[in-house]
C-alpha cells in the first residue's frame, strides 16, 4: 500500500501536503479492505481519490 501511495503521491503538487496524502491513503486501504490488493488496484484506487480531490478542491 505504501508502494502505491508513493507513486501517487510523487510529482504531484500537493504530493506532500498530509492531507492528501491522508485522502488518497483512505481510499487505498478500502480498496485493500475489500479484497483488491494488486499493486495496479490499489494504484487505481489512489487515483481515483486524486480525482475526487481535485474536483471538490475546484468546487470550494
Amino acid at each position: 500500500m505504501k508502494l502505491a501511495l508513493d507513486r501517487i503521491c510523487r510529482n504531484r503538487p500537493h504530493g506532500e501536503d498530509h492531507g492528501f496524502r491522508r485522502s488518497v491513503a483512505e481510499n487505498i486501504i478500502r480498496c485493500a479492505h475489500a479484497g483488491r490488493t494488486g499493486i495496479g488496484q490499489l494504484v487505481d484506487a489512489g487515483e481515483r481519490a486524486v480525482i475526487r480531490i481535485r474536483e471538490e478542491r475546484e468546487y470550494a
